[in-house]
């Protein structure tokens, strides 16, 4: 009783506090505010307003979050028929918003629709989503102004031998912690780096654009056969684009569940991009190559580990998940 008495508290509180917030910054009248479980990092609420109803979201502090940026490109795109999201200027004009506490945050119109959890996209989305990513692409072509995303910089720092170090690091916390499943996929990935192949990628030969920067299924709000918006666009960068490709498709495919890739569902979902933006023969040979590249050298587990967020669970399933993915590309593709 006495748990659901300051549960109750502790609601009515943030309720009290989002409803001050938003009147005093945007006019708004608060009806009913609820925090959103899905995404990590970020505190997302949905608030229902006298005149409408609404999207709170205070991104993550992190270095590759630009808040600021996200709702000049959302009319970017918007203006060319790319359905996002729309933002609410406060009243001095702006459209970023900083409450009591320093933290920055948005408003936004919100999108009716739903979500689908991972690997369970219908093949109409498994279409849509390719299709959508290749409309992206050749939208934001000549787009100006965002920051680079996996380039030079990430083959110089993400190395085999950086995350051997961060692997070693995150197996001392597992086994701290009792984590015994965990302990043991970490060691595979030690293992894994210490008999990694040799990489020399070109990043000046793949095909790099502004791009969402985390484009997968659960940043698409859908109707019944259409995606109605692609959201979350805090982390919009340059990024080669077969890594979006990639990644959106191994993260939608139900195929995919089981950390392995059908090459031709997946010969399909890249054909359905190409009708709307070009790849040229580099980008065709490193598609997989980079996508396993980059789940490998990334530690996932340490970023659950070090997460104090409320949704942290996802940096999980995201570690255990590629770590199945590394292990179907050893035994499957790299033979």
């Amino acid at each position: 009783m006495w748990r659901d008495t300051a549960e109750s508290g502790r609601m009515e509180l943030m309720f009290e506090m989002m409803n001050e917030l938003l009147k005093e910054q945007y006019g708004l009248q608060v009806l009913k505010a609820e925090k959103s479980k899905i995404g990590a990092g970020s505190d997302t609420w949905f608030v229902i307003c006298a005149d409408g109803r609404y999207v709170v979201k205070y991104p993550a502090q992190s270095e590759i979050n630009h808040p600021e940026q996200e709702p000049e490109l959302c009319e970017f795109l918007l203006d060319r028929g790319i359905p996002v999201c729309r933002f609410l200027k406060n009243r001095e004009g702006n459209y970023l918003s900083t409450d009591a506490a320093g933290r920055q945050f948005h408003v936004q119109h919100f999108i009716e629709g739903k979500t689908y959890e991972l690997n369970t996209a219908p093949g109409w989305l498994m279409k849509e989503s390719a299709g959508m990513l290749g409309k992206i692409h050749s939208a934001l072509r000549d787009y100006e102004g965002l920051p680079e995303g996996i380039g030079k910089a990430f083959f110089q720092y993400m190395t085999p031998q950086n995350a051997l170090h961060s692997y070693r690091n995150s197996l001392d916390v597992a086994e701290r912690q009792g984590e015994k499943e965990l302990a043991e996929e970490i060691q595979y990935r030690i293992g894994l780096m210490q008999r990694f192949p040799k990489y020399e990628f070109e990043p000046d030969r793949l095909t790099c654009l502004p791009t969402h920067g985390d484009y997968f299924l659960s940043q698409l709000i859908c109707g019944e056969d259409r995606i109605n918006a692609v959201i979350d666009w805090t982390t919009a960068c340059v990024h080669p684009v077969i890594w979006e490709i990639t990644r959106s498709f191994v993260y939608a495919a139900p195929s995919c569940a089981g950390g392995q890739l059908d090459l031709q569902e997946f010969s399909e979902y890249v054909a359905e991009y190409c009708r709307y933006a070009e790849l040229n023969a580099y980008d065709r040979e490193m598609l997989l190559p980079l996508f396993f590249y980059q789940i490998a050298v990334c530690d996932y587990y340490g970023q659950y580990f070090s997460s104090d967020a409320d949704n942290r669970h996802i940096y999980l399933h995201q570690a255990r998940f590629s770590t199945k993915l590394l292990k179907w590309f050893e035994s499957s593709y790299l033979v």
